[in-house]
């Protein structure tokens, strides 16, 4: 009971740093939802992750597009 009780002061909280009013039910279906949404976080920062290195940029490459071939081309021909 400790645990609901510690997810609700913190569900509460976290909703008021934000500025986000919530009603009862609302409420209730965060606090529900928070011990999981906890979980998946600490996870992220397990030992697994620990030692690796983060990225410190990320430069995406444009997909290059597929190679067209003659054989491929279903483009009618023109007649010249």
């Amino acid at each position: 009971m400790a645990q609901a009780r510690d997810a609700e002061v913190t569900v509460r909280a976290l909703l008021e740093a934000a500025g986000i009013p919530a009603s009862d039910e609302e409420l209730a279906k965060f606090v529900e939802m928070y011990p999981a949404l906890r979980e998946g976080a600490d996870r992220l920062y397990g030992e697994k992750w620990r030692t690796e290195e983060p990225a410190l940029s990320f430069r995406p490459v444009p997909p290059t597009p597929p190679a067209r071939s003659h054989v491929n081309d279903v483009r009618p021909r023109r007649e010249e």
